[in-house]
């Protein structure tokens, strides 16, 4: 009786043992590639440090190799392990863009992340008054100033003027 229950639990007891095993060896292998010791750091570091060499970007690199991505933020502050999971600096992007960086990285989307990280997605829609060539072809056509428009007013009254 005891011999029936020790054997199937010996078993699943090695299994799992095996398993275990298995884990360092492929996190060697990462080690390797990311170029650093092997257990200092989790996979999800160190792809993201292969990554970060990848991209040549020099700041997510050090982020995590210098251990910043471990700093205690506080079991409260979203903000914080958001910026973990994208392997940013905590405070320098918005939850929004926090959260496209995770899900380009994880599409391996580097375009994306390197548009996202370089800021450009802040910059702010030319006023009305500047006139590109397009919104003043445009305009031309409707006889208007372009510089009293924007762009989408400028579509709007072609979209207008044609039905």
């Amino acid at each position: 009786m005891l011999k029936s229950i020790l054997t199937p639990a010996l078993i699943a007891l090695t299994l799992s043992s095996a398993a275990f095993a298995a884990q360092p060896s492929s996190d060697a292998q990462l080690a390797a590639s990311a170029g650093v010791v092997a257990g200092q750091y989790t996979a999800s570091e160190l792809q993201n440090i292969i990554e970060a060499r990848k991209a040549n970007d020099l700041e997510t690199l050090n982020y995590f190799l210098s251990g910043a991505n471990r700093a205690d933020h506080g079991a409260g502050d979203s903000a914080g392990q958001l910026a973990n999971l994208a392997g940013v600096q905590p405070g320098t992007y918005s939850a929004s863009e926090l959260a496209l960086i995770i899900e380009a990285r994880k599409e391996n989307d580097r375009d994306r992340v390197a548009y996202i990280l370089s800021g450009t997605n802040r910059t702010a829609p030319a006023a009305a008054e500047v006139v590109t060539a397009g919104e003043a072809q445009l305009a031309a056509a409707l006889g208007v100033d372009a510089a009293n428009y924007t762009l989408a007013q400028l579509i709007a009254l072609t979209a207008a003027a044609n039905d």
